[in-house]
């Protein structure tokens, strides 16, 4: 049994108590052997990757409306008191904050400050475009990352922050009235031979501010970080599926392509032609 069928194994039985010796018997290795395969594959200690599956798993419940109470219970939780506590902890916000998330998202609707600040004239000149904070996070959950738990937006800006500190990454957001629009994120390439050029990583916009120019105006601002930092080159790779209109719109040119360069190993078994893009800033 290899990584991938033991972490299936666990993902299966999620809802079980599941434990070392449960492992040993069912993957026939020593427990110091699947401490060592997961805590490669997943940077996590055994039963605490099982903790953090078990939670996504119930905040997925969560989301979709299933009682708190219900799922609790189903996830081993012997009081609600347990449950709200290790939720809070490892997802990053109470069970309730985290369900109408949810359901605002399912709904395809915004948080009520920001579909209040939308229904006024005249915003995007207002908008501001500066380096992320660590206390942007829960906006960027809000608005931006929804997918993401409050936690990993929390770890991911920290990273960031101490990126940025070091001259390795820009990550920069755009603010209308406190609230998170947009982000866009470039990190320098780690090789030697690279290192003068940075990787597009993330460009996003709030549903309600596309195509108003806010990535544009995103990518133009962190164009102009790069050039203090003395960066020659922007690039970034999207799948030939329409996705390089969008990157064009920003003002960047294919300078290669791949065919068949993506290829998804599930659904419909796709292939797609990597399509490679550049700025150059000096």
């Amino acid at each position: 049994m290899d990584t991938d069928e033991l972490l299936a194994y666990i993902e299966q039985n999620i809802k079980e108590d599941i434990s070392l010796v449960d492992l040993e018997q069912v993957v026939h290795y020593s427990p110091r052997q699947i401490y060592y395969i997961i805590k490669e594959a997943t940077g996590m200690p055994v039963m605490s990757y099982i903790r953090y599956r078990r939670l996504l798993n119930a905040a997925a419940e969560i989301g979709q409306g299933r009682k708190l109470t219900d799922v609790a219970v189903d996830y081993g939780f012997e009081t609600q008191a347990g449950f709200y506590k290790a939720f809070l902890l490892q997802i990053g916000c109470s069970p309730k904050e985290y369900q109408y998330h949810e359901q605002l998202h399912l709904a395809h609707r915004n948080y009520p400050s920001i579909e209040k600040i939308a229904m006024e004239e005249s915003i995007m000149d207002e908008i501001k475009i500066r380096k992320v904070k660590q206390s942007d996070a829960r906006s960027i959950w809000e608005n931006i990352f929804s997918r993401n738990t409050p936690e990993e937006v929390e770890q991911r800006i920290a990273e960031s922050i101490n990126e940025m500190q070091a001259g390795r990454r820009i990550h920069l957001v755009a603010v209308l009235e406190d609230n998170v629009i947009g982000n866009i994120v470039l990190m320098k390439e780690q090789h030697v031979l690279y290192s003068h050029r940075c990787n597009l990583a993330d460009v996003v916009v709030n549903p309600t501010f596309q195509k108003q120019g806010l990535a544009t105006k995103l990518f133009e601002e962190a164009c102009k970080y790069a050039s203090k930092l003395d960066f020659s080159y922007v690039t970034t790779t999207c799948r030939g599926d329409g996705t390089e209109r969008f990157y064009k719109s920003l003002g960047m040119q294919e300078c290669g392509r791949i065919p068949n360069g993506i290829y998804e190993p599930w659904g419909e078994f796709k292939r797609y032609d990597e399509i490679i893009l550049m700025k150059g800033l000096q």
